[in-house]
């Protein structure tokens, strides 16, 4: 069965308490979200932090378990803001994973098509902005082994590949990300906007390949050329 796992990297998230908190209290792990509101229509994020002295609060979050490597927090939150999560489940989506890093959000994302992929992201960049596709991968058919990228880096312009090479061989898309867009932009001698203007393109067109290619082999299948 082929699927596609999208890694989502939202910069400016609204709504989001976990990823302001981030901000302030360093890189957050292993987010978890209920969805039955409480008595007072709220639900309920969970959160791990592993760094650093952590308080018995961080603003309107409790700890709610501790040792030696991590502190775990739960967050009371109304539902309905169409946060980033709530954006991506309104298009059928389930998050997978949401980690947050200096007040951005890395949420990871399991859908059926690129089409799914492609509304997911039209509905968080609605609402968010910064928004742009760190990693986008289709699982192969049961024929076939490993994952495989579905897009043709050759249609990315010579600087355009130069900023995503260096951004990832420094470690940008890492979590926690290991340089800033300010530190690549200097290795590149560019400066910090059009670093993030390059690499938002070469994502947009990117992602456009992969899309096309999608949809060239839907109509492939469902259109077989009757010579075959």
């Amino acid at each position: 069965m082929n699927g596609i796992r999208a890694e989502l990297v939202v910069e400016e998230p609204r709504h989001c308490d976990v990823a302001a908190i981030s901000r302030e209290r360093g890189p957050i792990e292993s987010v978890s979200r209920s969805a039955v509101p409480d008595e007072e229509g709220c639900v309920h994020d969970e959160f791990t932090i592993c760094e650093g002295d952590c308080p018995a609060t961080l603003d309107d979050a409790t700890a709610i378990f501790q040792d030696e490597s991590r502190t775990i927090y739960r967050l009371a939150r109304t539902r309905g803001q169409l946060c980033v999560c709530e954006c991506i489940e309104r298009e059928g989506c389930t998050v997978r994973k949401v980690q947050a890093v200096d007040g951005a959000l890395f949420v990871t994302v399991l859908a059926t098509d690129l089409d799914r992929i492609r509304a997911i992201v039209s509905a968080v960049r609605e609402r968010h902005d910064g928004v742009q596709v760190g990693k986008l991968v289709r699982a192969p058919p049961e024929t076939e082994a490993g994952p495989l990228w579905v897009t043709d880096p050759d249609e990315l312009t010579a600087r355009q590949r130069e900023v995503l090479e260096t951004a990832y061989e420094m470690g940008y898309f890492e979590y926690p990300r290991d340089v800033s867009a300010e530190t690549v932009a200097a290795e590149l001698d560019v400066a910090t906007p059009t670093f993030t203007e390059h690499l938002a393109a070469a994502h947009r067109k990117l992602l456009d390949g992969l899309l096309e290619g999608s949809h060239a082999r839907s109509k492939a299948t469902s259109h077989p050329d009757p010579g075959e």
